[in-house]
Order: structure tokens, then C-alpha cells, then sequence
């Protein structure tokens, strides 16, 4: 475990590293790390692991995105601002490089009266692989 990280309980530090292990990019919903932190804790439950990620999230180490479409909340390792894509054909989940900036986030709170916290920006569509088959484009080389 990162020494920067503040002391956690024992099954919390290895949902943590379970997540880490996904690594940034890779979306793993709580069954999926669930099954992977029992390979490394055989004691641990379900409830445990969902807890977990619910805390590990409020402290920022874990991002949990719930993304329209997906039958559960998925996690990946806190980063970088970034958005997601979900491609409403096929399914995959993938990361976007965008953000809101400052200047657009604080023109927001002004003109609605909000005191933004995070954000969490989803876009929809369809992949490169979808679109191209949809179209009859091949992909570039």
C-alpha cells in the first residue's frame, strides 16, 4: 500500500488495492472486486467489500461512477478530472480526457448558487468500433 495513504482498516486496504490493481482507465464494478479481494482475504464478504467502496469513495482514494445503462456502480482508482464514454451498443466503458474548468465551474455555482463538490460528466454514444461497423468504414490503421 501507498505509504501516503492514511491508515485503513486491513480489508479496506486491500479493496484499495484491489481497485489500484485495476489500475486507472479500468472500470471494476463491487462483484468484480469482491471476487478478486476474496482471492486475497478468503474471509472477507460482499458487505465488507460494498462498504468498503463506499467509504474509500467519500475519502477520495476510490472514483464511483454510476453511468446510465450499467446494471451497478463501477470504481476505478481517483485520478486525474476526467470523463467517461459509454458506448450504448457494445457496452464499454471508457475514459475521456475533458473536464470542466475552473473558470466554467465558478460560473455555474455564481449564476445557480451551488457550492460544486465534484463532478461526474458521462458521454454516450458509439465507440470506433461500433461506429465503424455501423457506417461500413473500416478503421484507420
Amino acid at each position: 500500500m501507498d505509504p501516503s495513504t492514511p491508515q485503513l482498516p486491513a480489508n479496506y486496504r486491500v479493496i484499495l488495492d484491489v481497485v489500484k490493481e485495476y489500475g486507472a482507465g479500468r472500470h471494476a464494478t463491487a462483484q468484480e472486486v469482491f471476487m478478486r479481494a476474496r482471492e486475497l482475504r478468503p474471509g472477507i464478504g460482499f458487505t465488507t467489500v460494498h462498504r468498503g467502496l463506499a467509504r474509500l469513495h467519500e475519502l477520495g482514494h476510490v472514483l464511483k461512477l454510476d453511468i446510465t445503462g450499467e446494471g451497478s456502480a463501477m470504481y476505478e482508482p481517483a485520478t486525474e478530472a476526467h470523463a467517461h464514454f459509454r458506448c450504448t451498443d457494445c457496452g464499454a466503458v471508457t475514459d475521456v480526457d475533458y473536464a470542466f474548468n475552473a473558470a466554467t465551474r465558478a460560473e455555474l455555482e455564481s449564476r445557480h448558487g451551488l457550492a460544486i463538490r465534484s463532478e461526474s460528466i458521462t458521454f454516450t454514444g458509439l465507440c470506433r468500433t461500433c461506429s465503424s461497423r455501423e457506417s461500413g468504414t473500416p478503421l484507420p490503421s
